[in-house]
């Protein structure tokens, strides 16, 4: 039988989900309402990295959800400060 990790370091979960620079460029971007998209594009580039073993990250596959959710938050902000600094093209 495989030995299986109890824990997944939260802190490890905190800096994926918001210094990922996929979620930052994508929410600011996109500004209001791109937090979802900057979470799901945070997460897919994650796990694309860790896929081709860019970085060590083997803790994904138990903490994929709270990276989400973490990226989600965090896209909120850079969404809102993205919409914050957007000039008004009218």
């Amino acid at each position: 039988m495989p030995d299986f990790e109890q824990t997944v370091p939260l802190v490890e979960v905190l800096l994926y989900g918001i210094l990922n620079p996929a979620t930052i460029v994508v929410a600011f971007m996109l500004g209001q309402n791109a937090a979802f998209a900057g979470a799901i594009a945070g997460v897919a580039v994650l796990y694309v990295a860790t896929l081709f073993r860019i970085w060590d990250a083997p803790t994904l596959g138990r903490s994929v959800a709270g990276v989400f959710i973490v990226s989600l938050v965090a896209g909120f902000v850079y969404a809102g400060v993205g919409y914050l600094t957007k000039r008004n093209r009218n």
